[in-house]
């Protein structure tokens, strides 16, 4: 009995020693997906530092993802998000508006033809990539990601409603709706004024190649005959949430489904911004009092992950090309969640619309 009671003691020993061992081997650059191991060596000593304390933090806490040198790591974290907050008041008119919206024969036409058929609440994953509805990946220079959010939303809508069978040939101008819409300017704006301006105006939205973003505020331009794209309607992913509360993970589902990718905000922190890789998890979404700092757009889920997949606007140096998986309830994201439907275009188009990664 003695001799078993060692040998088990021994066993234990044993199993606890490599534990401890595998918790304290240091970080290894084989970790990082190629394109980060070449980065590494660009990054500044400053930067290798707080690489350093991330990743120990990291690997403390057991999250789920890796960090490294992205093509914001260097920027100050103000200059590459923008999501202003706005009072209470404004937010509670716009709750009450848009809580018992009613859609347009028209646009509920739109929306029971258009509905994603292969997009199901009740799936275990859809990413709106694999059906060919989201465009390439954008990279602001200011401030305007709410721009971006807005933007990238309407895009996939009107990719989906027009039956676009490039979405890469679908780009257009956030530097339009930072100048037109009066939402905002490149220190900072909300989503869900570019739609109301949208919407109020019945405005099209030009092409990037027409008025490219270049990371300062501009007049509005001269809207050339080229553009096209119009909004049909928006509103709220969850009416019950309001605007200043975080949308449930079945509605944001089912708004995806609806209607397509949906704009959202969340909090953007140092180690999400130095995002590579895996399923971001660092901080428990804050439900009673949520703050938010930056605009996304949420193209798709997967329930193994527990996590939405995210369409960023930080180039595709960041995360996985530009995408990253989120954890559900993380980071406060679907904090404002809107989602939109943009109009069918009855016009045949002389030109393509030109793309690229701004």
């Amino acid at each position: 009995m003695r001799q078993c009671m060692y040998r088990l003691t021994i066993v234990c020993c044993l199993l606890l020693s490599a534990l401890l061992t595998q918790a304290q081997q240091p970080f290894r650059l084989e970790q990082l997906p190629r394109v980060y191991q070449q980065r590494e060596a660009q990054a500044s000593v400053n930067l290798k530092n707080v690489l350093t304390v991330q990743r120990k933090l990291i690997a403390d806490r057991k999250l789920t993802f890796t960090v490294a040198n992205t093509s914001v790591s260097e920027q100050k974290l103000e200059a590459i998000t923008g999501v202003l907050p706005i009072s209470r008041a404004e937010a509670d008119k716009l709750n009450l508006q848009l809580r018992d919206q009613r859609l347009s024969p028209e646009v509920l036409e739109w929306v029971q033809k258009f509905r994603i058929a292969s997009c199901w609440t009740s799936s275990k994953t859809y990413d709106a990539r694999a059906h060919h509805l989201v465009p390439a990946i954008r990279s602001q220079h200011c401030g305007n990601c709410w721009s971006y959010s807005a933007c990238g939303a309407l895009e996939c809508s009107y990719i989906k409603v027009n039956a676009i069978s490039n979405p890469t040939t679908v780009n257009l101008s956030e530097r339009q709706l930072v100048a037109c819409s009066g939402a905002g300017t490149c220190s900072g704006g909300w989503p869900f004024k570019v739609f109301e301006w949208l919407k109020a105006s019945g405005a099209k939205v030009m092409n990037d190649a027409d008025a490219p973003d270049n990371g300062t505020d501009h007049p509005c331009p001269a809207t050339p005959a080229s553009a096209h794209v119009r909004l049909a309607d928006w509103g709220l992913v969850d009416p019950s949430a309001g605007l200043y509360k975080i949308a449930s993970v079945a509605k944001i589902k089912e708004a995806i489904c609806t209607y397509g990718s949906v704009s959202v905000c969340l909090m953007a922190t140092p180690l999400f911004q130095n995002y590579a890789d895996g399923v971001f998890d660092e901080t428990p979404s804050n439900y009673a009092n949520p703050s938010i700092n930056h605009a996304v757009v949420l193209v798709g889920w997967d329930d193994n992950k527990g996590a939405w997949l995210l369409r960023n606007s930080w180039n595709t140096n960041w995360g996985m090309d530009g995408y990253c998986w989120i954890k559900y309830n993380t980071n406060n994201v679907g904090f404002g969640s809107i989602w939109c439907i943009a109009k069918k275009n009855m016009l045949k188009l002389a030109t393509p619309i030109r793309a690229a990664v701004k």
